[in-house]
Parts: structure tokens; C-alpha cells; sequence
């Protein structure tokens, strides 16, 4: 796995305090890596420091093997990026604006501009004036614009800000389409958990400047012990409750209605139904209940404050 982005000891200090404290973490080629945090976390000011937007007050990052610091253009030629909120010439057409940002670079021809008009899907209204545009297709000619010129890595910082459930959907699919087919390493960075879920492949946790957590998706859904939900009758629900607490020390369930959830490993599970059908209680139904990105979220950001 090719690693495109290199980040080694990344700190942003501002008045004598540590806004970015000693980022350090690798982003390969072909994945979408999500930064993940609360407003204020230090998403945005990692993300400008990635494209020269703002000094590091120590540390380095490397864009395909080049220095932020030291080969600055030689590294910065590699990205594309929107930061916040793409901003156009809305009097002119899409088009208009393309070729606008493509006389900044060398050699983007008028077949490129066609291509990335068809990759992000604006074809039919790429000559109409950007003021006639939707939040969602002006999110879409931002992409098109960071990608004119073929770089490596993609930064989009809350590309579904503002937008509509079908146009975050649409957002999310160009943005996995770049990585599976253009082989691009794409970076987002959100505080909406369920769209991150769908839409990386690996997250990295912000809080408070400091990187606690980096994971894959499909490994941190499925770490640790399984959650699991037991349905009995009603009125027998507290008493189940309460049967499963004197007898099974390590298993702390919670009760809603007539479910009861708790974690526990696998082979845990036979002998908590035989106890209870023992004591003469109902089961209707028992599942496996997968923890949402939120829940995991919560659970490593309060397991792991940052002092």
C-alpha cells in the first residue's frame, strides 16, 4: 500500500498554546480517511496546515515523499483541496469558472476540463451560470475545480455541510468513486458520524488537538465484545433485568420496554437463555445489535479524555 501523506510530530502552537498537538499518522493511496471530532477539535487547522494555508510551529508533513517545509510547490502540486466552502464566480458559468482555475496550472487541457465535468456528473448544466446552481452542484464544481489538474490526494473539509439528504448522497458516492477508481487518497473531515461511517475506510479521532484514536471502519464496528438484545414479556422484563445482574457479575444490562441489551462475548449467550427459561421466563427473540459509529465515537472520547 502506497502511503501518499506522511504527518510526523504536527503541532500548531498559537500564543503560547497548543491548538495541533504532535500529529503523527500515514493516509495510502486509493482509501477515504476521515478526521473525525467536535467543532474546535483542530480538524480545520490540521487540514490548512496540510495545504499551506498555515505554518507548522513544529513538525513536517510529506505529500508523496516531499516536504511541506522545506519543497513546498514540489508538495502542494499534488493536492487539491476545498477548505470550508468552495467559493465561485456565480455571474459566470461553470465552465467559465473551470477555465478560470485551469490557466493557474500548466498544461490542463480541454479534454480534462470535459473529463472531470463527467466524472462529477454536471454535463447538463455545466454552461449554466453558477448562481442557478444548488448548494450540491456547487459542491460538485468545487471537486471538479481540485481536480483539474490530477493530484494525489483530495482534501474536502465538510463537504456535506449544508446539504440535503439526497445531495450528501450524491457527494458521498463521487467521493468513494475517486478513491476505488481514480486510485486517490481523499481526506474529509466531518462531525457527522453516520455519513463517516458510510463513506471511510479509516478515521482518525480528534479531540482537543490531539489524535487518540486511528482505526479502519469495518475493525472498529466489529472490536471488542458484541452487544446484544433480549426480548421477553413485559411484565417479566425487571424481573429478567434483575435475574441476569445477581447472576452474571461482568454483564451490566440496560432496559428498554421489554428488551434488555448488554455486552457480552458469544459464548456467553446460551448460558444467560438456559438461566432464564430456568426461571421460567419467555424469550422471544434474541439478536446480535451492531454499535453505531456514534456509540463507538462517545465510547473512546470518554474512555480517553484529553487532559
Amino acid at each position: 500500500m502506497t502511503t501518499v501523506i506522511q504527518l510526523e510530530n504536527v503541532t500548531k502552537t498559537i500564543k503560547g498554546r497548543k491548538i495541533i498537538d504532535s500529529l503523527t499518522f500515514n493516509i495510502h493511496e486509493g482509501e477515504v480517511f476521515g478526521f473525525l471530532g467536535p467543532n474546535g477539535a483542530g480538524k480545520t487547522t490540521t487540514i490548512r496546515m496540510m495545504v499551506g494555508l498555515m505554518k507548522l510551529s513544529e513538525g513536517d508533513i510529506f505529500i508523496s515523499g516531499h516536504s511541506i517545509q522545506s519543497e513546498f510547490e514540489k508538495a502542494i502540486q499534488h493536492i487539491g483541496a476545498i477548505v470550508e466552502n468552495p467559493e465561485m464566480y456565480k455571474f459566470l458559468s461553470g465552465y467559465d469558472n473551470l477555465k478560470q482555475f485551469a490557466r493557474m496550472q500548466k498544461g490542463i487541457s480541454s479534454n480534462r476540463m470535459d473529463e472531470v465535468v463527467k466524472l462529477v456528473g454536471l454535463e447538463e448544466r455545466i454552461h449554466d451560470k453558477v448562481k442557478t446552481y444548488s448548494l450540491g452542484m456547487r459542491q460538485r464544481l468545487g471537486i471538479a475545480q481540485s481536480l483539474l489538474h490530477r493530484p494525489k490526494v483530495l482534501i474536502l473539509d465538510e463537504p456535506t455541510n449544508g446539504l440535503d439528504p439526497a445531495g450528501i448522497k450524491e457527494i458521498r458516492q463521487y467521493i468513494r468513486n475517486l478513491a476505488e477508481k481514480e486510485g486517490m487518497a481523499v481526506i474529509v473531515s466531518s462531525h457527522l458520524l453516520s455519513e463517516m461511517e458510510m463513506m471511510c475506510d479509516r478515521i482518525g479521532i480528534l479531540q482537543k488537538g490531539k489524535l487518540i484514536d486511528v482505526q479502519s471502519v469495518r475493525g472498529w464496528m466489529n472490536e471488542g465484545m458484541d452487544t446484544y438484545s433480549i426480548e421477553v414479556d413485559d411484565v417479566e422484563a425487571e424481573a429478567a433485568l434483575n435475574y441476569i445482574k445477581a447472576a452474571f457479575s461482568d454483564i451490566k444490562p440496560a432496559r428498554t420496554a421489554n428488551c434488555l441489551t448488554f455486552e457480552a462475548k458469544k459464548e456467553d449467550i446460551p448460558a444467560i437463555i438456559h438461566f432464564l427459561t430456568g426461571k421460567g421466563l419467555a424469550i422471544y427473540e434474541v439478536k446480535k445489535v451492531s454499535k453505531s459509529l456514534e456509540e463507538r465515537f462517545l465510547d473512546i472520547t470518554e474512555k480517553r479524555e484529553v487532559i
